[in-house]
Parts: C-alpha cells; sequence; structure tokens
C-alpha cells in the first residue's frame, strides 16, 4: 500500500481573542538577527488559536521542538486530540455534520447549544 502525503499549511483551526495573527509582522521584527540560524526549541505559554506557534514552525525549520501551554485545559486537551487522533477526532466531527446538516434551521439552534 502506498501512503499519499499532501503538504498543507497549517493555520488555527479556532478564532481566540487576542489572536496574534495581525502581528506575525511586528513580531517577526523582535526577533533576533540570527534567530533562523539557532536550533531551537519554541516555548509557547499562551497559545490560545496558535497563530503564532504555526506560523513560527512553517517559517523557521531551525526550530526542533515546540512546547505549548495555556490555562484552559479543554484549549490544551483539543490540541492533544488534534495531534494525538486526528482520525477519531473526524469521525466524531463527521458524524456531528451529518446530524446537524439535515436539520431545519429551527433546531438547528437547540442542537447547536
Amino acid at each position: 500500500m502506498t501512503k499519499t502525503t499532501i503538504a498543507q499549511q497549517a493555520k488555527p483551526f479556532i478564532k481566540w481573542v487576542g489572536g496574534k495573527t495581525q502581528l506575525l509582522h511586528e513580531i517577526e521584527k523582535q526577533l533576533p538577527k540570527d534567530f533562523a540560524q539557532r536550533k531551537m526549541t519554541y516555548i509557547e505559554p499562551f497559545v490560545g488559536g496558535g497563530a503564532v506557534l504555526f506560523w513560527i514552525l512553517q517559517k523557521y525549520p531551525n526550530i526542533t521542538k515546540a512546547v505549548i501551554n495555556d490555562i484552559n485545559s479543554d484549549l490544551t486537551d483539543t490540541y492533544q486530540i488534534v495531534k494525538n487522533k486526528p482520525n477519531e477526532l473526524i469521525n466524531e466531527l463527521q458524524k456531528i455534520q451529518d446530524e446537524y446538516l439535515p436539520l431545519e434551521d429551527s433546531t438547528r439552534k437547540a442542537y447547536y447549544l
């Protein structure tokens, strides 16, 4: 069996209050001049939606490890599921979609809530 890999640019999968997407250019200007040449571990204490995390890991392949954290355990659990159980997540999301889409607009809100 042959495995096909599709390269995709990782982006935040949730919107987060205080997201840094609009500030990436300014953040980059604050990095040390030799940042791209250093082998290093990236540590993100408040990952939120992960805009800086996803951007920095794609732009700087010299980062050999990333450690993320957040006070919101639901959020960190979500990152663990995305990383460790992507197929199970996709299956569960498919079930939700299959139940949700056929609903009338009047019952979709109740289902969502």
